[in-house]
């Protein structure tokens, strides 16, 4: 019997060697993330409520970079575990930890080998919080889209809380790249708003 990684180049479900069409999103995004951080005092960064928000942004920043380093600790360990997270830490409180997080996750995914994405990797996964969790299989390459899903989800969530600051925003932050903005539908006026 063939192994995984062999199945799954040899059949086309996953092209090994094509690792930046799957790192260099999320890293673009990462970069987003750090610029809308950047221009956000430390007392907004760490507020919390924004507006209905419950949580501050600085969560929601290290929650997003948490994924990412599960992620990338996958690539060399086989095993993924969304839910082992740290919370009140640096990244959370501090700005500047934020930023220097998300650089060294940027040039962590800019160094990924090129069979990353084909690589098989066991995930703990908690159904529930009175449950043990369920062991199941996925690949790199499938967690690199759902990374860049979930880090996207709460780009937007973020984006409001800025909104809600009164800060600045990057054109298209917290957008899918399949969700079109209003103003590419040929409608005018007021900011661009996305279309569901």
């Amino acid at each position: 019997m063939r192994d995984f990684h062999t199945i799954t180049s040899t059949t086309g479900l996953l092209d090994v060697g094509e690792v930046e069409r799957f790192g260099l999103p999320i890293a673009a995004l990462l970069a987003q993330l750090r610029s809308v951080i950047e221009n956000l005092s430390d007392a907004q960064y760490a507020q919390k409520p924004v507006g209905v928000v419950e949580s501050s942004i600085g969560g929601h920043v290290r929650h997003c970079l948490d994924h990412v380093r599960a992620l990338l600790s996958a690539v060399n360990t086989g095993v993924l575990d969304y839910d082992h997270r740290q919370r009140g830490t640096a990244v959370e409180l501090c700005r500047q930890a934020a930023m220097d997080e998300a650089r060294r996750l940027m040039d962590e995914l800019s160094q990924l080998p090129g069979d990353a994405p084909a690589r098989l990797v066991r995930m703990s996964v908690l159904m529930s919080a009175d449950a043990p969790p369920l062991r199941v299989y996925s690949t790199i390459g499938r967690e690199m889209a759902y990374t860049l899903s979930h880090t996207i989800h709460h780009n937007a969530l973020i984006a409001a809380m800025v909104r809600t600051l009164g800060g600045w925003l990057p054109e298209r932050f917290g957008y899918a790249p399949s969700t079109p903005i209003s103003g590419q539908l040929g409608n005018s006026g007021g900011p661009a708003a996305a279309t569901l």
